[in-house]
């Protein structure tokens, strides 16, 4: 007998682009620092991910797409053959469960720490940390562009049923998007064109390398700009998204403003009501939402699916618990990025 009601519209399937989830809970791409010393996934990522396979689609935690240098905790990549077949053995974990699964692909550029400049903000914020990259040549750009489509390419053949452009989170591609931010002269500086631009030849390259309607993109609207609202957010991300829209991608996932976001300065933010009005296609939102905010955002037809993040984490049946109206396990933050299976695979099922 189906334990879903009437009124579970996050029990009900959908079609994102090439994949049809059997319902519409995503779990969020996590920071979890379980990678090896070649920057690789282990058997406990494996473990971790299928635990969760019951998820509509899953997106993993960022990956690398080509080496980065030092000033950044080790995120694991896709760029060397061990870190692939890696990668193949969480993929098939995933899919003996059931489960999709999306790499989320993201580049660092040329990282560097500033020394002697402010403290490094909790949880990496936005475009306010003080770790950025040095500024990009024309010939650094179209490597980027490059090892996205490679990567995206790495990705699909090792099994991911897809792939999302990190786009977000005040990282090197939300940079270029932000007047604040982008400071360059050239191309992919200055106009809302350029700043654009270089988003918009990663998503091309990487449609045509795959197939649009099996990639996404993560962007973050509402992520503050040197701890402070951007005043030209919404305007960026309407003329950006108007041009994603004919692309026919999967779909897009947006994060809403959290509590987290208004204490580090973000102001009330882009609410995703704004986002669905300048983008048609599916849309996935984000932002600590709760079973009942998730219900209320698919019924209002303001997003199609819903992401969820430490929830999956300290839950891996998740959509069972959602159905059965159960509670749920807390997450332990203070075991986040920790090494080992402690706040990673031992949280516990319904019995």
């Amino acid at each position: 007998m189906s334990l879903q009601a009437p009124s579970d519209l996050l029990l009900k399937p959908v079609t994102l682009g090439a994949l049809r989830l059997p319902n519409r809970i995503i779990m969020s791409p996590l920071t979890r620092l379980r990678a090896d010393a070649q920057l690789a996934p282990t058997k406990l990522v494996a473990e971790y991910y299928a635990q969760r396979a019951s998820a509509g689609l899953i997106i993993s935690e960022a990956i690398a797409v080509a080496p980065y240098g030092e000033g950044y905790p080790a995120i694991p990549g896709l760029f060397t053959a061990h870190q692939a077949e890696a990668w193949r053995a969480v993929v098939e974990a995933v899919h003996a469960e059931g489960g999709r699964i999306a790499a989320q692909l993201m580049h660092v550029g040329r990282a560097r720490y500033e020394a002697g400049g402010p403290q490094r903000a909790p949880g990496w914020w936005a475009v306010a940390d003080p770790l950025k990259p040095h500024e990009l040549t024309p010939a650094d750009l179209a490597a980027v562009i490059e090892e996205f489509a490679r990567g995206a390419r790495a990705a699909r053949a090792v099994g991911f049923d897809a792939v999302e452009i990190h786009n977000g989170n005040g990282y090197l591609l939300d940079q270029f998007l932000r007047a604040g931010a982008n400071q360059r002269g050239d191309g992919h500086g200055g106009s809302l064109e350029n700043r654009t631009r270089l988003t918009l030849e990663i998503v091309t390259a990487v449609a045509e390398a795959l197939g649009a309607e099996r990639v996404g993109i993560r962007l973050s609207p509402s992520a503050t700009v040197g701890g402070a609202p951007d005043p030209s957010g919404e305007e960026t991300f309407a003329y950006l998204l108007e041009r994603l829209a004919p692309l026919g991608l999967a779909y897009v996932h947006a994060t809403r403003t959290t509590a987290q976001d208004r204490a580090h300065g973000s102001g009330p933010g882009i609410p995703l009501q704004r986002i669905r009005a300048f983008y048609p296609g599916k849309l996935i939102g984000a932002g600590d939402f709760t079973r009942e905010e998730g219900e209320q955002a698919l019924a209002e037809e303001s997003v199609d699916a819903v992401a969820y993040g430490r929830l999956f984490i300290a839950n891996p049946d998740l959509p069972e618990r959602f159905a059965r109206r159960v509670p749920l396990n807390v997450p332990d933050h203070s075991t986040f990025y920790t090494p080992g299976p402690v706040g990673l695979t031992d949280y516990p099922r319904l019995a």
